[in-house]
């Protein structure tokens, strides 16, 4: 749950929506939800270089909402949606203040 009063919830909050700000990270996430992917994968959806994935990953992996597995093939990306409970809740609360109901 959110806690405003906290600033770590602060810092990790402007963290995930910084994020979320740079469009190249949203399709990666929006790919991701799809099922697991490899940095090759990723390559031919994004407009973008290996370098530019390897730094949004670590950011992304940095704030929880990627995590890195190694299969057979090789490591491969996964969104952890869990990584996003902070900033729903804090969307929630958001809604509660204004009156209205919190999106589903």
């Amino acid at each position: 749950m959110f806690d405003p009063d906290d600033p770590n919830n602060q810092l990790f909050l402007t963290r995930v929506f910084q994020a979320l700000a740079n469009i190249n990270t949203r399709k990666i996430l929006e790919t991701l939800a799809q099922g697991p992917c490899s940095r090759g994968d990723l390559l031919l959806v994004l407009d973008t270089s290996t370098a530019r994935i390897v730094e949004v990953m670590e950011i992304l992996h940095t704030i929880g909402l990627v995590a890195e597995k190694e299969t057979r093939e090789g490591k491969v990306y996964v969104f952890n949606p869990m990584g996003l409970d902070l900033a729903r809740s804090w969307l929630e609360r958001l809604y509660s203040i204004v009156g209205g109901p919190a999106p589903k």
